[in-house]
């Protein structure tokens, strides 16, 4: 069922029957909750000394019969000057659900300075996101699908115009379902996620939002020089593919052709499961892409390939040839994402993109250069890096650019083929970067490594355990800017 949004004014929402109230209140200021605390007995401003109103935390009072609504959730939005809007709306609202969990059926939203549709959608896609679990294959694995318990009626109160909150009811809605894609996909198991496994996900997903797709075998992988792809995956008994997901807008002749390119790594030899999040966060984004309608040709490609140890296995020492005809020497195995990327990205150049922006869980170095909360971004374009990391920060998602240091470049010369897959420890996230720069020629790209907040083993206030979905709200913003 989707959820409903109805625009209410300020005034009426301690006034509105409703099964959860979540009232936003910023650190310091409990005047804004004055009334409600005091029909609520004071449990409000108790709660509140205890959270310091610090964004993120909310706790979840029962209402007594005293207010219309039966239970009220007091959400910290944080101190005011380091508020953050829209996407610290989204934050305090995904916490709130999160916090609250399943079984409201409607709930009303009052949250301090909502006034830009920007922050009504932000909102709104945290309350649909917040409650998200994936419980798929619980209950002995008979649950036919993943049943998020989302709201079914979300009240917000807002000063933003009518048509405004309808147009941004419109897209939260596409991009929460987006954002639920992607995290589906990456929470599949290995199991289940094979290559081609994700490629009918993205064939499915295209026919139902009427978008082009078309997916490559091996055997047009070799007509066609990919030989990255098929190295990485050549030991594996699951196939390579590489998906082709198509956008074309209204007035094609003159919009601008963008690639958003996605690694698919589903398995690892190594006994990892390598969640496949940059190509979930390509095929989700494209999903919201119907809705957002940008005025850009928008192609997604996604490589995807399993890592093992078959007796087709490629291996240390060997030179392999991607699509654009460069010569890769194979320094680390386990460096695979960057390989197959290469094809994807030579791919991307050969179609004519004139952006391409690349979504990676590629490497652990950018973890602890920028902890897990954080992507870092780098690209041969600063007006392209510019743009992302603005439309990162509409969407709250934490994303810092780091330099293509010239002085890495030497890391990855090789002596035997034009490059070489690896580097040495030092400045790892970048040296990777570097190497995907030799496919991309002279187009204007941007790569957002994500290997940190893509998946959490723990969760935090505003994402579950397991796939975040991180990224995909960054793309969205990005492309319907262009």
């Amino acid at each position: 069922m989707e959820t409903k949004f109805t625009l209410i004014g300020k005034a009426g929402a301690h006034r509105a029957a409703a099964d959860l109230l979540v009232a936003g209140v910023s650190a310091g200021d409990t005047k804004r909750i004055a009334e409600l605390d005091r029909r609520l007995g004071g449990a409000a401003s108790r709660g509140i000394e205890k959270t310091s109103a610090r964004l993120g935390s909310c706790f979840v009072v029962d209402a007594m019969g005293r207010l219309p609504a039966r239970a009220v959730a007091v959400a910290g939005l944080g101190e005011k000057k380091k508020f953050s809007a829209p996407g610290d709306f989204f934050k305090a609202a995904s916490a709130a659900g999160r916090a609250a969990g399943g079984g409201f059926k409607k709930v009303v939203f009052d949250f301090p300075g909502l006034s830009s549709a920007a922050g009504v959608r932000a909102l709104m896609e945290g309350a649909l996101l917040g409650p998200y679990r994936f419980s798929k294959y619980k209950g002995g694995g008979k649950t036919p699908e993943d049943k998020t318990p989302e709201p079914e009626q979300v009240a917000v109160a807002s000063s933003v115009s009518a048509p405004a909150f309808r147009d941004a009811s419109r897209l939260a809605l596409a991009t929460a379902e987006a954002v639920r894609l992607c995290r589906d996909l990456v929470n599949e198991p290995p199991m289940s996620l094979t290559p081609s496994a994700l490629a009918e996900a993205a064939e499915r997903m295209c026919a139902e939002e009427g978008l082009e797709c078309k997916v490559i075998t091996p055997g047009e992988m070799e007509k066609r020089g990919m030989g990255g792809l098929l190295a990485v995956g050549g030991g594996s008994a699951n196939p390579p593919r590489l998906i082709h997901m198509t956008y074309r807008p209204p007035s094609a002749k003159r919009a601008r052709k963008v690639a958003v390119v996605g690694k698919g790594i589903t398995f690892d030899s190594g006994g990892l499961s390598l969640k496949p999040a940059g190509a979930a966060t390509g095929i989700g984004a494209r999903k919201a892409v119907c809705a957002v309608r940008p005025r850009a040709e928008v192609h997604g490609i996604v490589a995807s390939a399993e890592n093992m140890t078959g007796s087709a296995a490629y291996r240390p020492d060997d030179i392999v040839t991607p699509m654009n005809g460069k010569t890769v020497e194979i320094i680390n195995t386990d460096a695979e994402g960057r390989v197959v990327l290469a094809d994807a990205l030579s791919y991307a150049v050969k179609l004519g993109a004139r952006e391409i922006v690349d979504l990676a869980t590629l490497t652990g170095a950018c973890v602890v250069a920028l902890g897990g909360g954080t992507a870092g971004v780098m690209g041969n374009s600063p007006e392209v890096v510019k743009n992302i990391l603005r439309s990162a920060a509409v969407a709250g998602e934490a994303m810092w650019e780091l330099p293509l240091s010239d002085d890495l470049r030497k890391e990855i010369e090789s002596d035997f083929a034009d490059i070489k897959n690896a580097g040495g420890r030092a400045g790892g996230a970048i040296t990777a970067a570097l190497f995907l720069e030799h496919f991309v020629s002279s187009t204007p790209w941007a790569h957002i490594d994500i290997a940190g907040p893509a998946y959490m083993e723990k969760g935090n206030d505003w994402y579950p355990r397991g796939a975040t979905g991180f990224g995909v709200r960054t793309v969205v913003d990005y492309l319907s800017r262009r």
